[in-house]
């Protein structure tokens, strides 16, 4: 489907001191089969929306083996850099980043692991090179406007009831693990989540939005002012229905879960502070054969506009529309 849906989030900020605004987008799904027109048009959308910051919430690339031909990573790498022509690029992780295709997991029935994990420095360091983009793994981008930090769940959050046979399969789905993310923002240095700047915009990039409904995650960053989240591909719920689907459920999220919580943003009250990002590939490489259901999906892309506007301070102004490209 050549076709975006672009979300609007306008909400109202008193500890900021001039309005700002954010292109938003997640779980692109780089392989050969993300066509450099769609890149372009990303970049496109981008530049006529003049935001101050562009973040990428995690999964930019389907996994590894997608970047190890060079003239491949050179396409990804040449793309960031146009965005970062548009304004500050801010990346996070996602569990995709992390991946390396296991050659005999033959198709979603198969019951032997889909992906090992790897940490692949040269791709971390060729996104990092890129002028005016920052790659953030358990980092903070700091200016005079914001405090944008970049938390990493770790291979093994996304591990969790795995074992060498049995990976994210239909007949054994995976799942994440709460203790680890606890564990892992324990093992932060604290300064990073803790006595943030009170006058600058505070945005945490989180790849998977599951837990951040819990309380005790929420204590440990209620600093933040918002996250921004992907992973859940909008709960893969088409168009139309998506319209119409008041609920933050989804069909179905990774790891083959139904009716999955959190799946799609919604923003109810400004105390409201997650947003949950659609795919810009909703069906990836990786899940063949039904890849060929990603025609059906528009791109998503959001921005996150703040504003010292009051009359947005009781409810935030958001809108949804659909146009080609």
């Amino acid at each position: 489907m050549k076709c975006f849906y672009y979300s609007r989030y306008r909400f109202y900020n008193q500890s900021i001191k001039h309005a700002l605004k954010f292109f938003l987008i997640s779980d692109i799904h780089f392989s050969d089969k993300v066509k450099s027109a769609t890149l372009r048009a990303i970049t496109k959308q981008a530049s006529q929306k003049q935001p101050d910051y562009v973040i990428i919430a995690g999964d930019v690339v389907d996994s590894l083996d997608c970047i190890q031909n060079p003239s491949s990573l050179k396409r990804l790498t040449s793309w960031l850099e146009q965005l970062g022509k548009v304004a500050p690029v801010l990346v996070g992780l996602g569990n995709h980043d992390f991946y390396r295709k296991n050659p005999e997991h033959k198709s979603i029935f198969s019951s032997k692991r889909h992906w090992f994990s790897e940490i692949n420095a040269e791709y971390i360091n060729a996104v990092n090179a890129i002028d005016n983009v920052q790659l953030l793994n358990n980092e903070a981008y700091e200016d005079d406007k914001v405090y944008i930090f970049g938390f990493t769940q770790a291979p093994e959050y996304f591990q969790f009831n795995r074992d060498e046979k049995h990976s994210s399969s239909t007949i054994h789905p995976g799942d994440e693990d709460l203790d680890v993310m606890l564990s892992d923002l324990d093992s932060l240095n604290q300064k990073l989540i803790s006595n943030l700047p009170k006058h600058k915009a505070k945005i945490a990039i989180i790849h998977s939005p599951v837990f951040l409904i819990d309380s005790q995650v929420a204590a440990k960053l209620y600093e933040f002012d918002y996250f921004i989240s992907g992973h859940m591909h909008n709960g893969v719920v088409p168009p139309v229905i998506n319209d119409f689907w008041r609920s933050d459920r989804g069909l179905v999220a990774p790891g083959k879960k139904l009716f999955p919580r959190n799946a799609r943003t919604k923003i109810t009250s400004p105390y409201d502070k997650i947003i949950t990002l659609g795919a810009v590939s909703t069906i990836q490489d990786s899940a063949r054969p039904i890849t060929f259901l990603n025609s059906l999906y528009p791109i998503n892309i959001a921005t996150l506009e703040l504003t010292k506007n009051e009359s947005l301070a009781r409810k935030p102004d958001i809108k949804h529309q659909y146009f080609g490209y």
